[in-house]
């Protein structure tokens, strides 16, 4: 009886193990990477209100005016803690030079995850530094890239590695109240940055 019940209780055991082994296998693998949001280009700022990736995890928005057209795009840097690779992103930002507002909803590529598995391996820890980079334009676009950035190269740049995943994908048109950046497109117009938009009364 007694040999019967150890038996049973191995078998429990053995079952919950196999059960926990799955489920841990079910998670998605998490990685240390940046996140750095580009504006712009020159004279075609932009205010992002929201950037969602795969509807779970958010970034915070922003003002960004730089960066949308340099090779590979560079902006603002926002620290995140390990996250799985995202199969999906969807922003909205507004133009401050045409007072308009845009919605992109974009899958990235289905070996993307794949792609930067085998970027973790090629460019490896400590000496880089992962970025996800996307970018916003004041035109209407929208654009994804890689990046892994050697940390002891110095002014070095040749031992970088950046790619684009996403190129320039042109976005919704979408609606929304201008008025609520009036102060701020008036700003920039008094700074000379770019002209009033038509219709813009002052």
């Amino acid at each position: 009886m007694m040999r019967a019940s150890t038996s049973l209780l191995c078998s429990l055991l053995m079952v919950t193990i196999v059960v926990l082994l799955l489920g841990c296998d079910g998670e998605p693998d998490k990685y240390d990477f940046g996140l750095s949001v580009a504006g712009g280009p020159a004279s075609w700022p932009v205010k992002v209100q929201k950037i969602t990736f795969d509807n779970s995890w958010r970034a915070p928005g922003g003002i960004f005016g730089r960066g949308f057209n340099d090779s590979p795009p560079a902006g603002a840097m926002v620290v995140l803690s390990p996250k799985p690779i995202p199969s999906s992103m969807e922003a909205r930002w507004f133009s401050y030079r045409t007072q308009t507002f845009h919605h992109v909803d974009l899958k990235l590529p289905e070996d993307f995850q794949d792609r930067v598995e085998g970027w973790y391996e090629e460019y490896t820890d400590p000496k880089y530094r992962h970025y996800l980079i996307v970018g916003f334009s004041g035109k209407g676009d929208a654009l994804v890239w890689w990046r892994a950035r050697c940390m002891d190269c110095g002014y070095d740049r040749s031992q970088d590695f950046s790619t684009p995943i996403v190129e320039n994908v042109k976005a919704m048109d979408v609606e929304g109240d201008p008025g609520r950046y009036r102060s701020q497109t008036e700003q920039f117009i008094d700074e000379g940055l770019f002209p009033a938009p038509p219709g813009f009364e002052d």
